[in-house]
């Protein structure tokens, strides 16, 4: 029945990766060992955000998953419904709405996924992310314990004040002790979003940004695919070994039974593709958004945060990367900070080509990665929700300039790819040599750290 109104909707249903989600190594029955069964333990957030763009969803599932490897136990990744933002009428003809559903493996591998958790796959398979599907299985209700979040925050003396650090501490040694295998935390978010998006998030970034979740992290086949074909408008160079992948897709029935292993996941530590200049410009409902945001004082998004001097650690470190931009230093004389606030979150098209211009002079050569060739920007992706008309200004305006500009408006995608659209546009904005991006935004804010645990350097990421 789902798969017929799917089709009646247009929906792509993903049936060669949910085979893929079925068949990850770790989805085997608990082995009998010599006196107890080796069982492995879950750890599932049956109220993790719901109902926000996938940006929004995505913060929350990495700290998730980061949870969960410092509880020692198994993260259970959902699939993700795009409530508020679906990329296809999801409306049928009685007025109800049909949920989309995309497996976590259409848009993310690595750990989040159900990916290794080390750099060989020696990592026990009793750690590595399951599907709630799997879950489901293993974990029937009689057998789950649940957590009550209120409950467990009273018990932990975490509320709204205590920062990610002593949080997620707090909450793992807990789960640590707990001998129940299958465990569900009930109630809300661990991470809310008003931590997730606020300088309080900043305090967990010296273990997180080191350890697997975002260390392995990688994107998914179907994304490196859509990257591969659309590489011809990222670079006038040959598509990169990090993009080379084994045909047909690891995800089809007709590969080989050996082509899921052979596949090379695309990682973004991989060398930035030179010359590129990544630009993140959001429309779209954020005009109206801008002004709330400045009207009530907001600062910029989560990871958007990190070298703002207020939230500096005493002593900085490697592990605290000063990006340059922070919203203080870019208020200008006599400007207040609501007008500065619009000006960073809402651009004119003017203002964007001259922050343009003004990257393209500070830019250094090979500023992205010792391991790239130097080379001068000299190509501009745009990621956009932007109506196609301000699209096509921006790009005479850059063109005009003497860039080669293409957006995602440029991008030629399958109907799976278009449902993941967003990720495909993050992938290339976090392998941009430099980026551009809206210190507002969670999107920018999820490039932010991807780059900034890759090994970008801070100084190649930029606000307007």
């Amino acid at each position: 029945m789902d798969d017929a109104l799917a089709q009646q909707l247009g929906h792509p249903t993903f049936p060669e990766i949910r085979e893929y989600e079925r068949k990850l190594p770790q989805h085997v029955q608990p082995r009998i060992g010599f006196k107890t069964i080796m069982r492995p333990r879950y750890l599932f957030f049956k109220d993790a955000s719901w109902g926000s763009g996938w940006n929004n969803v995505f913060q929350e599932q990495l700290l998730n998953t980061h949870l969960a490897y410092l509880s020692h136990r198994a993260y259970v990744f959902p699939a993700y419904v795009p409530r508020d933002h679906p990329p296809f009428p999801d409306t049928l003809e009685d007025g109800t709405r049909h949920w989309l559903r995309i497996p976590m493996n259409a848009l993310v591998s690595g750990p989040t996924g159900g990916g290794p958790l080390s750099a060989n796959g020696t990592d026990s398979l009793m750690r590595r992310a399951v599907s709630q599907e799997w879950w489901d299985t293993v974990c029937p209700k009689q057998d789950v314990v649940v957590v009550k979040l209120h409950d467990a925050q009273h018990e932990l003396r975490v509320d709204d004040k205590t920062d990610a650090a002593e949080l997620s501490v707090r909450w793992a040694k807990k789960l640590r002790e707990m001998s129940a295998p299958c465990v569900s935390i009930e109630g809300g978010p661990v991470f809310h979003y008003l931590l997730i998006g606020s300088h309080r998030v900043l305090s967990v970034w010296p273990t997180y940004s080191v350890a697997p979740t975002l260390k392995y992290f990688a994107w998914s086949p179907l994304i490196a695919q859509a990257l591969s074909r659309n590489f011809h408008i990222l670079s006038a160079g040959p598509l990169p070994a990090a993009l080379t992948q084994s045909y047909p897709s690891p995800y089809s029935s007709t590969a080989a039974s050996n082509s899921v292993a052979s596949f090379r996941p695309y990682h973004p530590s991989a060398p930035p593709i030179a010359g590129l200049l990544g630009l993140h410009v959001r429309r779209g409902d954020f005009e109206a958004h801008c002004v709330r945001l400045a009207d009530a004082g907001w600062e910029y998004n989560a990871w958007n945060l990190l070298g703002t001097p207020a939230y500096a650690p005493a002593s900085n470190t490697s592990l605290w990367p000063a990006l340059p931009d922070y919203l203080d230093v870019r208020v200008a004389d006599r400007e207040t900070r609501h007008a500065a606030a619009m000006r960073h979150c809402w651009p004119s098209r003017a203002a964007m080509v001259q922050r343009v211009r003004d990257v393209r002079a500070g830019a250094g050569p090979n500023a992205g990665s010792r391991d790239v060739q130097a080379q001068p920007l000299n190509r501009i992706y745009i990621s956009t929700d932007a109506a196609p008309d301000f699209v096509r200004e921006l790009t005479a305006d850059l063109q005009a300039e003497g860039w080669a500009v293409f957006s995602s408006l440029d991008l030629e995608l399958h109907r799976e790819e278009q449902a993941v659209v967003q990720a495909v546009d993050m992938s290339v904005l976090v392998a941009a040599e430099e980026f551009v991006g809206v210190g507002f935004s969670s999107l920018t804010s999820n490039v932010v750290q991807l780059r900034l645990a890759s090994g970008r350097e801070a100084r190649t990421t930029h606000f307007w």
